[in-house]
C-alpha cells in the first residue's frame, strides 16, 4: 500500500522541481520569441519615434507570441553595450531606430549570427541582418500637395538640408497641385533650435503661410513659430498636432509602428522580410496624418487621396 501511494507522489515532485511540461506558462514562454528594441537618446515618452515604435511591439505582444524588452541609449549606455545587453538575455530578434546605431549593430549581427537584426534609417544587409529606410520624398509629396492645397497666399516655407529628400518630395508635390505657389527654402541642421526659429520668422515675414521642416528640433520650432503668428505648418516624423493644435493641418508620418508589427507578423509566420532597402506607401510605411483643420478637411482628403494613388500606381 505504501509502495503504491509513494510511487505517484515521487513523479509529482519530480515533475514539479524539473519544470515538466505540466507548467502551461513556462512552455508558453519557451514557444513565445523574445525581441529587444533599441530606443534612441529620446527616450520613451517622446510622443513620436520611440513611443511609435512601443506601439507596433505592444500590439504585436498582444497579437502574436511574443514578449519583448527595451534599452535606453544614454551617455553611460552606448549601443554597442545596449545591443550586447540584449543578446546575453536571449533576443531572438533585436531592433534599432536610428543610423547612429549602424556600426554596433553591424558588428553585433556578425558577433551573434542567430539572432535577427532590423536596422531601421540605415541600408545593412546581411543574411541576418536587414536595414531599412523610409521614403520621405514620397511623403514629402504628399506634404506639397497639402500645402498648395491649403495656403492663402501661395507662399509655402521649407526648412532643413538642401540635399533632403523631404525637399525633394515638396517642391514636386506642391508643382503637381499648383502651379503659381513659390516655395522659399531655408537650409539649416535639423537638430538646430536657433535656426529654426529664425528661418521660420524669416519666412513669416515674407508672407509664407504654410511651414513644413525635416523632424528634428528645428522643425519643432518652428511649429512654435508658426502657432505664434497664426499661420498653418506641417509636422514630420509623428502627428505633431499635440504641438500646435490649431495650427497643425497634416503631419507627414513615418509609420513605424506599422512597419515593426508587419515585419514581426512576418518572423512569426516564418515568412522572408522585404528585399527592397526602402518602404514607402506600399508598406503603409509612410503617409499623412489625418487632417485636423475641420474647414479644410475635405478638400485636402481629396488632394492628398488622388495624389497617393497616383503614386502607388507609378511604382
Amino acid at each position: 500500500m505504501y509502495k503504491r501511494i509513494l510511487i505517484p507522489i515521487c513523479v509529482l515532485i519530480l515533475c514539479y522541481l524539473s519544470g515538466c511540461a505540466a507548467n502551461p506558462a513556462a512552455a508558453k514562454l519557451d514557444e513565445e520569441k523574445r525581441i529587444g528594441i533599441v530606443l534612441t537618446e529620446a527616450g520613451l515618452g517622446d510622443q513620436e519615434w520611440n513611443d511609435l515604435a512601443i506601439e507596433g511591439l505592444t500590439k504585436a505582444r498582444d497579437r502574436l507570441d511574443i514578449i519583448y524588452t527595451y534599452k535606453e541609449i544614454t551617455p553611460e549606455l552606448t549601443y554597442e553595450k545596449a545591443l550586447q545587453e540584449l543578446a546575453d538575455e536571449g533576443m531572438d530578434t533585436i531592433i534599432t531606430l536610428e543610423a547612429a546605431a549602424e556600426d554596433a549593430v553591424a558588428n553585433q549581427a556578425k558577433a551573434n549570427p542567430a539572432i535577427t537584426y532590423i536596422a531601421f534609417e540605415t541600408k545593412l544587409k546581411a543574411d541576418n541582418l536587414f536595414g531599412y529606410v523610409f521614403d520621405t520624398e514620397q511623403v514629402g509629396y504628399l506634404a506639397g500637395v497639402a500645402a498648395a492645397t491649403v495656403t492663402p497666399s501661395g507662399k509655402a516655407g521649407f526648412i532643413g538640408e538642401s540635399s533632403s529628400a523631404y525637399l525633394e518630395g515638396f517642391k514636386q508635390g506642391i508643382a503637381a497641385t499648383s502651379k503659381d505657389t513659390e516655395l522659399l527654402v531655408r537650409e539649416t541642421s535639423p537638430e538646430d533650435k536657433a535656426a529654426g526659429s529664425k528661418a521660420a520668422k524669416e519666412m513669416i515675414a515674407e508672407e509664407a503661410d504654410i511651414l513644413f521642416a525635416e523632424p528634428g528640433d528645428a522643425g519643432k520650432a518652428m511649429l512654435q513659430q508658426a502657432a505664434l503668428a497664426n499661420i498653418y505648418a506641417v509636422g514630420a516624423g509623428g502627428d505633431q498636432s499635440y504641438l500646435a493644435p490649431d495650427n497643425v493641418v497634416t503631419s507627414a508620418q513615418l509609420q513605424i509602428d506599422h512597419i515593426v508589427f508587419d515585419f514581426l507578423e512576418r518572423i512569426s509566420k516564418g515568412e522572408e522580410l522585404p528585399e527592397d532597402n526602402m518602404v514607402g506607401l506600399k508598406e503603409q510605411a509612410v503617409g499623412l496624418s489625418p487632417i485636423a483643420v475641420v474647414s479644410i478637411t475635405d478638400t485636402v482628403e481629396g488632394k492628398v487621396h488622388t495624389a497617393t494613388q497616383k503614386l502607388l500606381e507609378s511604382e
